[in-house]
């Protein structure tokens, strides 16, 4: 009987047209089956909950972020914010005196995510380290896995650091140009596409076109 119904919420119309015009659990008791099959059902058909409903999880939501003491809600400060994915929901939800629920929304919220003892907890100077060095010679300085880095620095939107991509010196800028691009590059230790990415960038002409412009330019003087 009870997969009768079932069937004929799925596909009668007549039976489709109460939802959402109360809560679900009624919409339910009416048509002799259960409430998450007519909630299912109302979401794939998405129909919004009636009003009573829609308040009703409104409330829940709204005690689940607030706690109430001496029958007054208070809401969380940023005091209490600072603690959120430092340590367990319960264990915050003990040391603050709130409903577990309330500390885990509360957390959802604002993304932070949950506490794991076996992961490294981050710190604002290690954070600072991210991007400085490659993730292995990091991974390597602070006892973590290289993945753990990279997923921080990804998380985090700082660039990548990889191991042939050292940083320019002025004095290394100066020598372009100066020579071919393979021989700077073997006095650099650089590829030779490095070395003319580099110089392209900085609008240096490589060195065969100095020495013709400079062997044109005394031909036109004589």
């Amino acid at each position: 009987m009870r997969e009768h119904l079932r069937i004929a919420l799925a596909t009668g119309p007549r039976h489709q047209q109460i939802l959402g015009t109360r809560p679900d659990g009624q919409i339910a008791l009416l048509l002799g089956t259960t409430a998450k099959i007519a909630r299912n059902r109302r979401y794939k058909l998405r129909i919004p909950p009636c009003a009573a409903q829609a308040e009703a999880q409104r409330q829940r939501v709204l005690e689940a972020l607030t706690t109430v003491r001496g029958n007054k809600p208070v809401r969380y400060t940023p005091e209490e914010d600072k603690f959120l994915g430092t340590m367990s929901d319960a264990d915050l939800a003990r040391l603050l005196g709130r409903p577990r629920v309330g500390a885990e929304a509360r957390r959802i919220k604002f993304k932070i995510p949950k506490f794991d003892p076996k992961l490294h907890q981050w710190t604002p100077q290690e954070d600072a380290l991210l991007g400085t060095m490659t993730d292995k010679e990091l991974a390597a300085r602070l006892g973590v896995s290289w993945t753990a880095v990279a997923h921080r620095r990804r998380r985090l939107g700082k660039p990548v650091r990889f191991a042939h991509r050292r940083p320019w010196t002025p004095e290394e800028d100066v020598l372009l140009g100066t020579a071919s691009d393979s021989e700077i590059a073997a006095r650099l230790g650089r590829f030779v596409s490095t070395v003319c990415i580099r110089r392209q960038k900085l609008g240096i002409p490589n060195a065969y076109w100095q020495q013709r412009c400079g062997r044109q330019r005394r031909l036109n003087k004589t």
